[in-house]
């Protein structure tokens, strides 16, 4: 199989809501504001085939300090074919020299982000889930 690897030419918020609708996480996203991300977004990788959107991840970073890997995701149909490994390491080259790189993933995809240098932290986790948009502000 053949893939194209890009970290220049962003996919559109359609491309991205279809492949966001195969998550459980990022399934109610809004075109317009996939747009809204995608407008402020420096750090990506996106994966195609056949001009097909199949894989992207995101990072969100002040270029210096600190990230926040993101929104790893890859198609259902070409899971398991080593696709999420190019994502993360495309989107770590592009974060070399930050201090500290962070990621939130579930307990089952641990072992996965272990491979790239990443482990479980000792610190509070700690979330806001208040938003102008939550509280129509």
């Amino acid at each position: 199989m053949e893939f194209e690897i890009n970290t220049k030419e962003l996919p559109t918020e359609k491309e991205l809501e279809s492949l966001f609708s195969q998550t459980t996480w990022a399934s109610k996203r809004k075109s317009q504001d996939i747009r809204k991300m995608l407008n402020n977004l420096n750090v990506f990788v996106t994966i195609r085939r056949n001009s097909e959107l199949i894989g992207f991840g995101r990072a969100i970073s002040d270029g210096i300090y600190r990230a926040l890997v993101d929104d790893v995701i890859i198609d259902n149909d070409y899971r398991k074919k080593g696709l999420g490994k190019v994502i993360v390491e495309n989107i770590l080259k592009q974060l070399n020299g930050i201090d500290e790189i962070f990621l939130n993933t579930k307990p089952d995809l641990e072992e996965f982000y272990k491979k790239f240098g990443f482990s479980k932290a000792n610190t509070i986790t700690m979330k806001n889930q208040l938003s102008t948009k939550a509280n129509n502000v």
